[in-house]
């Protein structure tokens, strides 16, 4: 009887730990079949060299392994990057197969102080082709060394060598150069004298422009050029502004063309060499000018006509207003 019931407690055990293999192995096909998918978009971080020395540029990359499709947001070009200076960066397609593709986002470094560098994890945002949220994912931390150039047991500071004095003979400069300007001097005294008698006096020159001689032709070369209509209408403007400031200059004394608007203005409010009303015409005209030149205003053809004839105006009244001045 006793050998019946130690058989039976035999079976019973053997039953209950097969009984318990089969429950492991079924759960370990399920957690293969249903256990923790692997991320959609794979990141990694790499450096072309982990040791370098001063002034050697490093190349860093950041890849991204992700279904086609994908819509990858790497980091952006920047000056500084964990210690290094960002000379330049890029980003290039590695491959595309099975779906998949691969992506490379690349700066070139550069340091001239050395030591241990960090380059901290960067954090990639990605939206998957039919995902309505964006996901994100992080590089793994990049380490680099940075070792000086000079030799370990020479100091950073040496002591300046004493100036090489060279010894300095001029004696043979001095001949030559003395028997090369008695040359010249044979040759040119007689040549001016000759030139001299045959010239006889000099033909008086001519006298100067007036102010509103040289406005009047600069005003005609300008029109002549025909810039607005070849769509140069800011370079007409520069041009204009121009002619109307140097006139103001070699007019009344009034250093329109070295000051800003804003300052000429300020002076010429005090100023009594103008009236009122040709202040008023001056200081419409330069504001719009500015309004073209500098805040990408587009004048219509009849306002540029219009600058025009406020231009010549300034110079037909004004000129009348001097003579009257100096007679």
């Amino acid at each position: 009887m006793r050998n019946i019931l130690d058989y039976t407690l035999c079976i019973l055990i053997c039953l209950s730990f097969t009984g318990t293999l089969c429950r492991a192995e079924e759960a370990g096909k399920q957690d293969a079949l249903y256990g923790t998918p692997e991320p959609p978009v794979k990141v990694n971080a790499s450096v072309d060299k982990a040791k370098a020395t001063i002034g050697e540029r490093i190349k860093y990359s950041v890849t991204a392994d992700s279904p086609e499709g994908t819509n990858i947001l790497f980091p952006e070009m920047r000056e500084e990057l964990a210690g290094f200076d960002v000379i330049d960066s890029g980003t290039q397609l590695l491959s595309r197969k099975e779906g998949r593709v691969i992506e490379e986002r690349w700066f070139l470094l550069e340091t001239f102080k050395p030591g241990s560098y960090i380059i901290p994890a960067v954090t990639i945002h990605f939206k998957l082709k039919e995902a309505q949220e964006e996901g994100e994912t992080s590089t793994p931390e990049i380490y680099i060394a940075i070792a000086s150039t000079l030799d370990e047991k020479s100091s950073d500071i040496r002591d300046i060598k004493p100036p090489v004095f060279l010894r300095k003979d001029y004696d043979r400069l001095y001949i030559l150069l003395a028997a090369i300007f008695g040359i010249l001097a044979l040759i040119g005294i007689p040549l001016f004298i000759f030139y001299r008698k045959k010239r006889g006096k000099a033909a008086p020159l001519p006298p100067p422009l007036s102010a509103h001689e040289i406005a009047y032709k600069e005003l005609e070369r300008l029109r002549s050029l025909d810039l607005n209509a070849n769509g140069q209408t800011k370079e007409y403007y520069y041009h204009l502004s121009n002619i109307v400031r140097h006139y103001i200059e070699n007019r009344f004394q009034l250093m329109a063309p070295e000051r800003t608007t804003e300052e000429f203005l300020t002076e010429m409010t005090t100023s009594n060499k103008l009236d009122e009303t040709h202040k008023e015409l001056i200081e419409n005209f330069l504001e719009h000018s500015d309004l073209v030149k500098f805040a990408a205003y587009a004048p219509q053809d009849q306002e540029i006509e219009s600058s025009y004839s406020s231009a010549k105006r300034l110079v037909d009244e004004t000129k009348e207003v001097l003579k009257k001045t100096l007679s």
